[in-house]
Protein backbone atom coordinates (compact mmCIF):
# COMPACT_ATOMS: atom_id res chain seq x y z
CA UNK A 1 0.00 0.00 0.00
CA UNK A 2 2.84 2.40 0.83
CA UNK A 3 4.41 1.71 -2.56
CA UNK A 4 1.35 2.98 -4.47
CA UNK A 5 1.25 6.16 -2.37
CA UNK A 6 4.96 6.80 -3.05
CA UNK A 7 4.39 6.44 -6.78
CA UNK A 8 1.31 8.68 -6.73
CA UNK A 9 3.27 11.22 -4.67
CA UNK A 10 5.99 11.19 -7.35
CA UNK A 11 3.48 11.74 -10.15
CA UNK A 12 1.72 14.55 -8.26
CA UNK A 13 5.03 16.24 -7.47
CA UNK A 14 6.07 16.05 -11.14
CA UNK A 15 2.80 17.64 -12.22
CA UNK A 16 3.10 20.45 -9.66
CA UNK A 17 6.69 21.20 -10.74
CA UNK A 18 5.59 21.28 -14.39
CA UNK A 19 2.90 23.85 -13.57
CA UNK A 20 5.44 25.87 -11.57
CA UNK A 21 7.71 26.01 -14.63
CA UNK A 22 4.83 27.32 -16.73
CA UNK A 23 4.01 30.09 -14.22
CA UNK A 24 7.57 31.24 -13.46
CA UNK A 25 8.86 31.40 -17.04
CA UNK A 26 6.31 33.23 -19.19
CA UNK A 27 6.96 33.50 -22.91
CA UNK A 28 8.13 37.03 -23.72
CA UNK A 29 7.96 38.89 -26.98
CA UNK A 30 11.26 39.42 -28.74
CA UNK A 31 13.11 42.70 -28.41
CA UNK A 32 14.32 44.11 -31.70
CA UNK A 33 17.18 46.61 -31.74
CA UNK A 34 18.19 48.87 -34.60
CA UNK A 35 21.35 50.96 -34.70
CA UNK A 36 21.17 54.03 -36.89
CA UNK A 37 23.51 56.60 -38.34
CA UNK A 38 22.38 60.08 -39.35
CA UNK A 39 24.43 61.77 -42.08
CA UNK A 40 23.65 65.49 -42.26
CA UNK A 41 23.79 66.84 -45.82
CA UNK A 42 22.50 70.40 -45.43
CA UNK A 43 22.42 73.30 -43.01
CA UNK A 44 24.97 74.37 -40.41
CA UNK A 45 25.78 70.74 -39.50
CA UNK A 46 26.40 69.55 -43.09
CA UNK A 47 29.01 66.77 -43.17
CA UNK A 48 28.43 65.72 -39.54
CA UNK A 49 27.33 62.20 -38.59
CA UNK A 50 25.48 61.10 -35.48
CA UNK A 51 24.65 57.62 -34.30
CA UNK A 52 22.29 55.97 -31.87
CA UNK A 53 19.94 53.05 -31.37
CA UNK A 54 16.38 52.19 -30.48
CA UNK A 55 14.70 49.07 -29.18
CA UNK A 56 11.12 47.93 -29.47
CA UNK A 57 8.97 44.93 -28.62
CA UNK A 58 7.81 43.00 -31.68
CA UNK A 59 4.37 42.39 -30.16
CA UNK A 60 3.33 46.03 -29.79
CA UNK A 61 5.93 47.94 -31.88
CA UNK A 62 6.39 50.57 -29.16
CA UNK A 63 9.86 52.02 -28.60
CA UNK A 64 11.15 51.00 -25.17
CA UNK A 65 14.69 52.41 -25.42
CA UNK A 66 16.22 55.17 -27.51
CA UNK A 67 19.58 56.91 -27.48
CA UNK A 68 20.98 59.64 -29.72
CA UNK A 69 23.81 62.01 -28.88
CA UNK A 70 22.96 65.08 -30.96
CA UNK A 71 24.76 68.38 -30.55
CA UNK A 72 26.17 67.45 -27.15
CA UNK A 73 22.85 66.28 -25.65
CA UNK A 74 21.99 62.62 -25.12
CA UNK A 75 18.34 62.16 -26.06
CA UNK A 76 16.48 59.12 -24.69
CA UNK A 77 13.06 57.52 -25.05
CA UNK A 78 11.73 60.06 -22.51
CA UNK A 79 12.40 62.86 -25.03
CA UNK A 80 10.45 61.25 -27.89
CA UNK A 81 6.99 62.42 -28.90
CA UNK A 82 4.72 59.52 -29.94
CA UNK A 83 7.46 57.22 -31.28
CA UNK A 84 6.25 54.62 -33.77
CA UNK A 85 7.91 51.86 -35.75
CA UNK A 86 6.28 51.02 -39.05
CA UNK A 87 6.08 47.68 -40.81
CA UNK A 88 4.45 46.79 -44.07
CA UNK A 89 6.11 43.48 -44.58
CA UNK A 90 9.37 45.34 -44.02
CA UNK A 91 10.93 47.83 -41.65
CA UNK A 92 10.28 51.39 -42.84
CA UNK A 93 11.88 53.34 -40.03
CA UNK A 94 11.25 55.26 -36.86
CA UNK A 95 8.78 58.14 -36.81
CA UNK A 96 9.08 60.57 -33.93
CA UNK A 97 9.77 64.16 -32.97
CA UNK A 98 11.93 65.75 -30.28
CA UNK A 99 11.37 69.34 -29.23
CA UNK A 100 14.04 70.77 -26.96
CA UNK A 101 14.54 74.41 -25.99
CA UNK A 102 17.06 75.13 -28.77
CA UNK A 103 16.81 72.08 -31.02
CA UNK A 104 13.98 70.24 -32.73
CA UNK A 105 14.38 67.17 -34.89
CA UNK A 106 12.24 64.51 -36.54
CA UNK A 107 12.74 61.00 -37.86
CA UNK A 108 10.70 60.33 -41.00
CA UNK A 109 10.05 56.83 -42.34
CA UNK A 110 10.97 55.62 -45.79
CA UNK A 111 8.27 55.62 -48.47
CA UNK A 112 9.08 52.70 -50.79
CA UNK A 113 6.21 53.45 -53.19
CA UNK A 114 7.92 56.66 -54.35
CA UNK A 115 11.48 55.47 -53.64
CA UNK A 116 11.89 57.97 -50.78
CA UNK A 117 14.51 56.97 -48.16
CA UNK A 118 14.16 57.57 -44.42
CA UNK A 119 15.11 61.13 -43.45
CA UNK A 120 16.23 63.19 -40.48
CA UNK A 121 14.99 66.79 -40.33
CA UNK A 122 16.29 69.25 -37.75
CA UNK A 123 15.74 72.87 -36.76
CA UNK A 124 18.49 74.83 -34.99
CA UNK A 125 18.02 78.53 -34.32
CA UNK A 126 15.02 78.58 -36.67
CA UNK A 127 16.92 77.12 -39.63
CA UNK A 128 15.71 73.86 -41.14
CA UNK A 129 18.14 71.27 -42.50
CA UNK A 130 18.13 67.56 -43.27
CA UNK A 131 20.07 64.36 -43.47
CA UNK A 132 19.78 60.70 -44.35
CA UNK A 133 19.33 57.83 -41.90
CA UNK A 134 20.79 54.38 -42.31
CA UNK A 135 19.30 51.66 -40.09
CA UNK A 136 21.13 48.45 -39.21
CA UNK A 137 19.34 45.58 -37.49
CA UNK A 138 21.43 44.15 -34.66
CA UNK A 139 22.00 40.40 -34.91
CA UNK A 140 19.38 38.36 -33.07
CA UNK A 141 20.09 37.87 -29.41
CA UNK A 142 18.91 34.48 -28.18
CA UNK A 143 15.97 34.88 -25.82
CA UNK A 144 15.38 32.18 -23.24
CA UNK A 145 11.73 31.19 -23.41
CA UNK A 146 10.21 27.89 -22.37
CA UNK A 147 8.98 25.66 -25.14
CA UNK A 148 5.29 24.87 -24.58
CA UNK A 149 5.74 21.50 -26.27
CA UNK A 150 8.45 20.53 -23.76
CA UNK A 151 6.20 21.38 -20.81
CA UNK A 152 3.25 19.47 -22.29
CA UNK A 153 5.57 16.53 -23.01
CA UNK A 154 6.55 16.43 -19.34
CA UNK A 155 2.89 16.47 -18.34
CA UNK A 156 2.08 13.68 -20.80
CA UNK A 157 4.98 11.55 -19.54
CA UNK A 158 3.79 12.06 -15.97
CA UNK A 159 0.27 10.98 -16.92
CA UNK A 160 1.55 7.90 -18.78
CA UNK A 161 3.74 6.98 -15.81
CA UNK A 162 0.83 7.45 -13.40
CA UNK A 163 -1.49 5.28 -15.49
CA UNK A 164 1.21 2.61 -15.74
CA UNK A 165 1.55 2.55 -11.97
CA UNK A 166 -2.21 2.18 -11.53
CA UNK A 167 -2.42 -0.62 -14.14
CA UNK A 168 0.38 -2.57 -12.44
CA UNK A 169 -1.37 -2.24 -9.09
CA UNK A 170 -4.61 -3.80 -10.41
Amino acid sequence: MTNIFQKLYFVATSAILSFAVINTNPVNAASIIYDFEVSIDSGSLAGETYSGFFEFDDSNLLVSQFSLDFEGVNYTEDDLIDPEVFFDGQFLGLITDVIDTDVEFSFLEAVPEINEPAAFIYFIDGQEAAGDIEYTLRPDTPVSTPEPTAVFSLLALGAVGGSGVLKKRK
